[in-house]
C-alpha cells in the first residue's frame, strides 16, 4: 500500500461529518488517477453529496447512499 492510501486511510478513519466526506472525496477525486478505483468510489460519493451537502437537512435515504459509498471508499483505500 503506498504512503498516500495509508494517510487517506488514517483521515477517513477520522472523519464524522458529511461536509468532511464531501471535502475528502473530492480531495481523492483530483488527485488519483481517472483509472483508479478510488477516483470512481470518490466520485460516487462526491455526487451523492453534492446536491444536499449546503442544505441544513436532508432526507434520511440520501444521507444513508452517501453513508454507504464513503464504507465503500474507505474500503477501496484500505485494499
Amino acid at each position: 500500500m503506498s504512503r498516500q492510501k495509508r494517510d487517506w486511510s488514517k483521515v477517513a478513519a477520522e472523519i464524522v461529518s458529511y461536509r468532511q466526506m464531501y471535502n475528502f472525496a473530492r480531495e481523492i477525486a483530483d488527485s488519483v488517477p481517472a483509472e483508479t478505483g478510488a477516483r470512481h468510489a470518490a466520485n460516487l460519493l462526491a455526487e451523492s453529496l453534492e446536491e444536499i451537502i449546503d442544505k441544513p437537512i436532508a432526507a434520511a435515504k440520501q444521507l444513508a447512499r452517501a453513508r454507504r459509498r464513503f464504507e465503500r471508499l474507505k474500503a477501496v483505500l484500505a485494499a
